[in-house]
């Protein structure tokens, strides 16, 4: 029976955002998904504090990333796979939007008043209401595309 692709779509955001304790639990609970761990092992494992790693363990056990036995969590082995791909998709973000130049024009403020209007209603831009440095140097370079090609 066909399914609803809707239903095949899950468009929420994934609940753990990177540089936060909570990334940083998860993480090392998937990297060391054979054992389970209290919060203070969790503590001594990685930088979250021991007053924080409780509260940490407990949100990620409420928004069912961990699961808990005898006060150890763990990430329960079926799941190791897509929340490792998650992680790894999350590392790549922060990676791509770090390595983005210093250079970049849309980084800028005011970037987007230089762009020409994209409404069909706004009055068209014409040889007389444009200046003409700008004419000439658009037909400066027609001139150059034709005389190359």
């Amino acid at each position: 029976m066909p399914v609803p692709v809707d239903k095949l779509t899950n468009d929420e955001p994934f609940p753990v955002k990177p540089d936060t304790n909570e990334y940083e639990a998860l993480r090392f609970l998937v990297a060391n998904q054979e054992y389970g761990f209290t919060p203070l092992e969790v503590s001594d494992q990685t930088n979250i504090s021991k007053s924080s790693a409780s509260k940490t363990m407990a949100r990620l056990f409420k928004k069912d990333l961990a699961k808990r036995s005898n006060g150890a969590y763990y990430v329960e082995p079926e799941h190791v796979n897509k929340l490792q791909q998650r992680l790894e998709s999350l590392d790549a973000a922060v990676q791509l939007f770090e390595s983005t130049p210093d250079d970049d024009a849309y980084a800028e403020e005011g970037w987007e008043e230089d762009l020409p209007s994209i409404n069909p209603d706004d009055e068209p831009t014409t040889v007389e209401t444009r200046d003409s440095t700008t004419v000439e140097a658009e037909a400066e370079h027609l001139i150059t595309d034709l005389e190359d090609n």
